[in-house]
């Protein structure tokens, strides 16, 4: 048996589409209380969750008009996470136009983790936002903000504090410069006048704080370990060694860090990396927070020179080579232990 197809005729569909048109364009959607209703778009959001949401905030009073609208007119591929104010009684067009037009101001939450480098944080808003990952690393060579900061860098790397940040984007605002001042401006704030009077007394620059403070903020997360930490490179320092830093390689590797270093990245040539040059490298590897600021600026007084990882985050700390080779292997020990268990 022939199966048959109904085709429905071309006055029904037009119809139905100068329906939609007149739905869209005339139907306004007054809510019972007249404050302006806060809608929140999260990246992964398709048209009928933004709908479904629309609809329990009495925005609008049919998600499945709002649905059938957004894919005649093609709307439901370009909707723009951000959190929106939609006053009352708007169109379902004016609201789709809203929810789906760069232009339009809009309120975000980005989370900056602490130990970023600024390249890792560009991609990181790049995924949140869509930010320009590209024009945000330039934006991080702002002349005016490396000015106000009153240090001597080619770049803001090390001078964005991670943290969490409410802002405003769309318009005419240059987002990537935006957001870079507003980190700036943070790290700013936090490096108050008790901070810059025990750096005088320590001698310390500002680069020279914030490069120990990231070099710490790479090697642990665990903050009751970053003094300890702190006072090794302070110790190795003093007596003239390499401070031999792991997180400084990563940095220096041409491809970004990798999971396991190997012997051979420790002689890639860079002046960041601090297995081939003594003292400090010329500047921050990444974004440190406070803890490490401050582990830095306070580090632990004891004689320990070398320190491994246990393989669970946290260290085992040695003051001879000796002791340091031991920690060594009970780290290799560790690491097979963790491939047999695979």
């Amino acid at each position: 048996m022939t199966e048959r197809y109904f085709y429905p005729p071309a006055f029904v569909i037009t119809f139905a589409v100068f329906f939609l048109l007149q739905v869209g364009l005339l139907n306004r959607n007054y809510r019972n209380i007249g404050d302006d209703a806060v809608i929140k778009i999260i990246k992964g959001d398709n048209l009928r969750s933004v709908a479904t949401k629309l609809e329990e905030s009495e925005v609008i009073f049919n998600k499945y008009i709002l649905i059938a609208l957004g894919r005649v007119f093609g709307y439901q591929v370009n909707l723009i996470p951000g959190e929106y104010k939609l006053e009352n009684g708007l169109t379902y067009l004016v609201i789709l136009k809203t929810l789906t037009d760069p232009s339009v101001m809009r309120s975000v939450t980005i989370t900056i983790p602490e130990g970023l480098n600024i390249k890792q944080i560009a991609r990181l808003l790049h995924r949140q936002i869509g930010v320009d990952s590209a024009r945000f690393v330039e934006e991080g060579k702002n002349d005016s903000l490396i000015k106000m900061l009153d240090i001597e860098a080619d770049n803001l790397e090390g001078f964005l504090f991670p943290d969490t940040y409410r802002i405003s984007i769309g318009g005419n605002i240059n987002i990537e410069r935006e957001i870079v001042s507003i980190l700036a401006n943070e790290f700013r704030k936090k490096i108050n006048m008790e901070i810059k009077e025990e750096m005088e007394k320590q001698n310390l620059s500002l680069n020279e704080l914030i490069t120990i403070a990231s070099i710490i903020e790479g090697e642990t997360r665990y903050d009751e370990e970053k003094k300890t930490i702190a006072g090794v490179y302070y110790n190795r320092l003093k007596r003239g060694i390499k401070l031999e830093a792991d997180p400084t390689v990563q940095y220096s590797l041409p491809d970004g860090p990798k999971k396991r270093l190997k012997f051979s990245d420790l002689k890639y040539p860079s002046p960041y990396n601090t297995y081939l040059n003594k003292g400090l490298p010329p500047g921050p590897i990444n974004n440190p927070g406070l803890s490490s600021i401050l582990a830095a600026l306070d580090p632990e007084e004891h004689n320990y020179l070398y320190f491994v990882a246990k393989g669970d985050g946290s260290h085992r700390f040695a003051e001879t080579y000796d002791e340091h080779k031991k920690n060594i292997e009970l780290y290799k020990q560790f690491i097979q232990n963790q491939e047999i268990e695979k």
